[in-house]
């Protein structure tokens, strides 16, 4: 006698068709959905993340025209006076002297008239005269004819610190009469990138 055939449930059948009606769409939905939602999180990181360098990006352009607005505007004043006496004057030194205790972030102020002794204003406590002298030799030495010359980092033996430098030419007479330096704090643009990215 053949075997009879075991019937199916109609339990199981319920149960499985539930189950493909039910889980299938919520699966395949759940997927799209996190694919959806990884994409544009990817595109608004990406969005931030361009933004920020940006930012950063303007920040730091924003300072190196300020240092080099300051240079620029003390070689312009000076190239106003149209004396060579005023590059090494007291009066000329009182006024970098000023400018230096306006701005923490300045290091040094240096003038070098072509044929007369050097002015200069500096922070004792962190930058000797000497180290001043060198900075400011090798920002004027890669100083090109009415354009202002921002030098590369350089690191002093007194602090320890890396500084960095901008130049500016002083004509008189459409000469170039003497140069003039400043020295700053790296750790300002260091700052820049690193604030607000804790």
């Amino acid at each position: 006698m053949p075997p009879t055939p075991r019937k199916i449930s109609l339990i199981y059948f319920v149960i499985i068709t539930l189950l493909l009606v039910g889980l299938v769409p919520l699966v395949l939905t759940g997927w799209f959905l996190s694919d959806r939602s990884g994409r544009e999180l990817r595109a608004a990181e990406n969005r931030y993340q361009t933004q920020l360098v940006q930012e950063k990006a303007r920040q730091i352009e924003m300072f190196g025209q300020r240092y080099g607005d300051l240079v620029g505007g003390y070689a312009k004043a000076l190239e106003f006076s149209d004396n060579l006496a005023v590059l090494s004057s007291p009066q000329t030194q009182e006024k970098l002297g000023a400018t230096l205790k306006e701005n923490p972030n300045l290091l040094a102020f240096y003038v070098k008239p072509l044929n007369d002794e050097s002015l200069s204003v500096f922070r004792s406590e962190a930058i000797q005269k000497n180290e001043i002298e060198l900075l400011a030799a090798k920002a004027l030495g890669n100083l090109s004819a009415k354009k202002i010359a921002f030098g590369q980092p350089e690191k002093i033996a007194s602090s320890n610190e890396m500084v960095l430098t901008v130049a500016a030419p002083v004509f008189i007479k459409n000469n170039v009469a003497a140069g003039v330096v400043a020295g700053f704090w790296r750790e300002e643009i260091a700052r820049l990138f690193f604030e607000n990215n804790q």
